[in-house]
């Protein structure tokens, strides 16, 4: 069995996470809200220190690097602002085709998740996921997050079709992680 190791990302990460992230944007387009015509030409570097990531604070990327220190599936989780500031999101959950199977997802989240308890302000961690995709939505079950409701038409891919997205929350410190 292949042995893998999760962690946050390091400024030296970040263009090989942007790989994984654009690959997942093509290969799974009805599972994001972003798209990859929007951002293939991005340059990760602003696009993601702009947003506080990589910056020590709740806002943070994680991935989970093979044995030969490649990045294989990923994670982020980003914190709200002002009224907002106790609400957390977990985002771009993503495993590499090749890699899936091996619990990364379920590893991946849960370090999110541990990750946002350690700020006393977040009381509640939420995770949004296409709500056709089951396993997702297991595993994140298995974590503590509840489905609060779903969102009709929420993604509409490329191809025209719409997708109905379902919002889960987790409280902090409900979780079975």
């Amino acid at each position: 069995m292949p042995r893998y190791t999760v962690r946050e990302i390091t400024p030296d990460d970040l263009p090989a996470w942007w790989e994984l992230r654009l690959m997942a944007l093509q290969d799974s387009p009805d599972a994001f809200g972003a798209d990859y015509a929007t951002h293939k030409d991005k340059d990760p570097f602003p696009f993601y220190l702009d947003r506080g990531y990589l910056a020590g604070g709740p806002n943070t990327l994680f991935a989970a690097f093979d044995e030969q220190g490649q990045i294989v599936a990923q994670t982020g989780c980003f914190a709200d602002t002002g009224k907002r500031s106790h609400i957390a999101m977990v985002i771009s959950v993503y495993t590499h085709p090749e890699h899936r199977g091996h619990g990364l997802a379920q590893q991946l989240v849960a370090a999110a998740i541990h990750h946002l308890q350690r700020f006393l302000e977040i009381t509640s961690i939420r995770i949004s996921v296409n709500s056709n995709n089951q396993p997702a939505r297991h595993i994140y079950e298995k974590l503590g997050f509840v489905t609060w409701g779903e969102e009709p038409d929420a993604i509409r891919a490329a191809d025209g079709s719409c997708h109905n997205e379902c919002h889960m929350v987790l409280r902090v410190g409900e979780s079975a992680t």
